[in-house]
């Protein structure tokens, strides 16, 4: 009868830690579901979710396109960042392209990175409507504007600071 006892405790036991660790995980499931929706419907405190402050002054910088020519940075100008290695860069670049062929390839800078031969294929899509620059995802374009992460969307206003920035064309403000 006590050997019963002792397994009847033990078996309520562990039902009460189960119980305990099953309601924790529904508070952190909560909670992250919450973080998920806010920032899908673009609802984050700021629009720096891909890590460039709004404000922020860029380095000056000069590139050479894929075309050869000499590009830096202007007041009013779009500049997207994308990888090849990236699934969410795929997922944006429809949008950029859009967003970007109204403002005419002149101001816009388009920098891609990764690997052949997805990467002809993104510059051959982003030439249509940008100045291409291929670089790596920490090269000098990237360094000068502050970028941390891909993709990353900036407007530049007329006195090369960050006007707008987000990951996606739909977040960015003219």
């Amino acid at each position: 009868m006590v050997i019963l006892t002792v397994a009847v405790v033990l078996v309520a036991a562990l039902a009460l830690l189960n119980l305990v660790i099953s309601l924790g995980l529904v508070k952190r499931l909560r909670v992250h579901a919450d973080h998920l929706t806010k920032l899908v419907n673009n609802q984050s405190p700021s629009r720096e979710v891909v890590g460039v402050p709004l404000g922020t002054p860029i380095a000056s910088f000069t590139a050479t396109t894929v075309d050869g020519l000499e590009v830096a940075p202007a007041g009013g100008m779009l500049l997207g960042f994308f990888s090849t290695t990236c699934s969410t860069c795929a997922e944006s670049l429809p949008g950029f392209l859009t967003y970007a062929e109204p403002l005419g390839r002149e101001r816009v800078i388009a920098i891609a990175a990764g690997y052949e031969p997805a990467l002809t294929e993104m510059t051959e899509k982003l030439s249509k409507v940008a100045q291409v620059v291929i670089e790596a995802e920490d090269g000098p374009v990237a360094r000068a504007v502050g970028v941390s992460a891909m993709p990353t969307l900036v407007i530049l206003d007329d006195n090369l600071r960050v006007a707008s920035t987000g990951y996606q064309a739909a977040q960015l403000t003219s």
